[in-house]
């Protein structure tokens, strides 16, 4: 379990908080205007029987206690991972992530579910900014397995390493933004999730609960080896079949040199070696691109 804190209890910040606490996280979650916190469990419990009827949880489940407060001192005081998830206006951004440092952990991963702006103008008066970066939940939280990074010019690769790992407890798979702008879904893309979703619990005899396993899925799959483990940044991913992690449209069929990750389709892995980005998985540079065929 970890302690985390949410900061801003809008529509996102308190689905955020609600997926956290459902996958056994102790949740708080922050807002200075009263009005907001007192909606928070009515969110919550309105999201509980939607994903009841939707087959996702059973009748006899809830998303996870969340505890409201209205001092962000006391918030941010024990959390070991803090999101931030207010509106998109940087100033207001900057001040509270330069708020949260003064009071927080000193090894406590600040994050900001920002769209738009950058994490570096964020963590601008941040103390320890290698503990910051922007981790942006896709629309609709509970649905789509995907999350995407956003890492900061100093973000520690400790700090990517301890989100991975926390994501992919909860069955989440993050991966680097590319480029400039961030992956929005469309109406089709998320209801196809919510499709894999319930697919997924039929097939799981019934149970209808969150598991770990979610389609589709970026994530790279490995069974328990550890030495398998330590060879991440050379394997290919045995469930290559996957769609693309960029346009989620086509099939990976383009291996990534020299990291050998294979997690695009051809044109969108070309398109990143042309514009000279770095792979999704990895973040090393792109010298070439190879076309797969699957057979």
């Amino acid at each position: 379990m970890v302690v985390v804190a949410v900061i801003g209890a809008g529509m996102m910040g308190a689905r955020i908080a609600g997926e956290l606490a459902y996958h056994g996280h102790r949740v708080k979650i922050y807002d200075k205007n009263p009005a907001c916190l007192n909606k928070v469990h009515d969110i919550l419990n309105t999201d509980t029987k939607q994903l009841r009827e939707d087959g996702l949880i059973t009748q006899a489940q809830f998303l996870g206690q969340v505890f409201c407060m209205s001092i962000l001192e006391e918030v941010v005081r024990d959390a070991e991972f803090i999101v931030e998830a207010v509106v998109e206006d940087l100033e207001i951004k900057r001040e509270l992530f330069h708020d949260i440092s003064q009071s927080c952990k000193s090894d406590a991963l600040i994050a900001s579910n920002t769209m738009c702006l950058d994490i570096n103008d964020i963590n601008s008066k941040t103390s320890h900014k290698e503990r910051t970066l922007g981790l942006r939940f896709l629309f609709p939280v509970y649905y789509v397995p995907e999350v995407e990074i956003c890492p900061a010019k100093v973000t520690s690769s400790e700090v990517i390493e301890r989100v991975r790992k926390m994501l992919e407890k909860m069955g989440k798979t993050m991966f680097f933004r590319s480029g400039l702008q961030p992956l929005v879904l469309s109406e089709e893309a998320r209801e196809a999730r919510k499709k894999a979703r319930q697919e997924e619990m039929l097939q799981s005899c019934g149970v209808g609960a969150f598991v770990n396993r979610r389609i589709p899925s970026l994530k790279l799959e490995y069974n328990n080896d550890k030495e398998k483990m330590q060879k991440e940044d050379s394997s290919i991913p045995s469930n290559f079949d996957h769609e693309c992690a960029i346009c989620m449209e086509r099939v990976r069929d383009c291996l990534l040199q020299p990291c050998h990750h294979m997690v695009t389709c051809f044109p969108c892995g070309k398109m990143l070696q042309d514009r000279r980005d770095a792979c999704p998985i990895c973040r090393k540079d792109i010298d070439h691109t190879i076309r797969v065929f699957h057979t």
